[in-house]
């Protein structure tokens, strides 16, 4: 699954320093020629997030309490759907019957999805958040993880 993850890497333009998913999210959209929207959502029975293919552009919902590293791992999970269905292998895409951009996906591509931006945020230096809720402050100190 590591494998497949890096292979799909590749096809991200490079990431943006400082981190920031937003502009790697314009950068993607401009390498493409096509639209790539985030969209905070906030619906009890939403998803974590949703990649969505409208025939013109893409859209990445995610739930709109979700920050930091959350929320660029779900933004980053639903990249990856996105790059299995238009420019990853189609060995690896193991959509459902469900037509693209529908959110069914096999546990084989979830599990890849999430393998994905685990090692997208790695490769970004991102092992953190940039700005922590008071809650992860205080397990942060519980812990003894120190802020870089």
């Amino acid at each position: 699954m590591r494998l497949a993850a890096k292979e799909l890497l590749v096809l991200l333009p490079e990431f943006p320093q400082p981190w920031d998913v937003d502009v790697l999210c314009r950068d993607l959209a401009g390498a493409r020629g096509r639209p790539l929207t985030l969209h905070p959502v906030d619906l009890p029975e939403f998803p974590f997030g949703m990649w969505i293919d409208d025939g013109v552009g893409d859209r990445v919902l995610y739930r709109s309490s979700a920050t930091g590293y959350h929320r660029d791992h779900i933004i980053l999970h639903e990249i990856c759907h996105l790059l299995i269905a238009r420019d990853g292998d189609p060995a690896t895409a193991t959509r459902t019957t469900a037509p693209p951009g529908a959110g069914a996906h096999s546990a084989a591509e979830e599990e890849l999805a999430e393998t994905f931006a685990s090692l997208a945020l790695k490769h970004a230096g991102r092992l953190r958040p940039r700005d922590l809720s008071p809650v992860e402050r205080r397990a942060a100190e519980l812990l003894g993880v120190a802020r870089a």
